[in-house]
């Protein structure tokens, strides 16, 4: 059921990189996550932002891009900036997806089902994948709990640098008990804690389910350098 458009106030946009929008949706900072639809009719195109272009996101027309969605296309939404809401679309194949500014008159929020603990172990439960990762979520050893595995490289889609051994990896690994539609942990020395509890060295990993996706995102210590699990994930049969 399509609700309210996000509110905000209106008003003049900076032109500096106050603007960005182009980062994967993050679960650990900013602002909460949403999910909403395409509403309006016809194509809605990206608006750049304030580093590609002075002056965006905004109406004129050099700030449009090429890359559009269409009616009933699900959208992650994040920050809002008057007129103007940071968006993340994420279509079928293993790629990183598209973040961008879109007008916020064209998207509605739609409201988020609540999620007991089974429902994370029911259709929910599989293989998950983005471009150069991929988690397993399984049922826990207890009840109410899940096991989460998966592992991440840097470089991986570069040939040479697979040639020359200078691929990056990345392991994560816990036994959580989901809370609503989120689930975090950190991986201690030789449990699984809660991310509060856990050291600032250590693997923290925040899960939430939006939409058909599974969004993740982590504190950049789960692996080499470069290396992280952040992203829109889609489940796979």
């Amino acid at each position: 059921m399509l609700l309210a458009l996000l509110a905000g106030p209106a008003g003049a946009q900076e032109n500096d990189a106050r603007n960005e929008c182009r980062r994967t949706p993050s679960l650990s900072a900013g602002p909460a996550l949403a999910f909403g639809r395409i509403a309006a009719p016809g194509r809605t195109a990206f608006v750049k932002d304030g580093l590609a272009r002075a002056g965006c996101p905004g109406p004129d027309p050099a700030c449009r891009e090429r890359a559009y969605l269409v009616p009933g296309d699900g959208v992650i939404l994040g920050e809002r900036r008057g007129a103007w809401i940071c968006a993340t679309y994420q279509g079928d194949k293993d790629d990183m997806g598209r973040t961008g500014w879109l007008p916020a008159d064209a998207v509605a929020v739609e409201t988020a089902p609540a999620v007991a603990p089974e429902g994370w172990l029911g259709t929910w439960l599989g293989t998950w994948t983005r471009a150069e990762a991929q988690i397993r979520v399984i049922p826990g050893g207890r009840p109410g709990t899940v096991s989460v595995e998966g592992g991440a490289t840097w470089g991986g889609g570069d040939p040479d640098r697979v040639a020359r051994g200078g691929v990056h990896i990345g392991e994560i690994a816990g036994t959580v008990a989901p809370a609503g539609d989120s689930a975090s942990f950190a991986m201690g020395e030789s449990e699984t804690l809660p991310v509060e509890k856990g050291d600032p060295a250590d693997c923290k990993v925040w899960l939430r389910r939006l939409g058909p996706w599974l969004v993740v995102d982590d504190n950049l210590a789960c692996g080499g350098v470069n290396v992280t699990f952040r992203g829109v994930y889609r489940r796979r049969p």
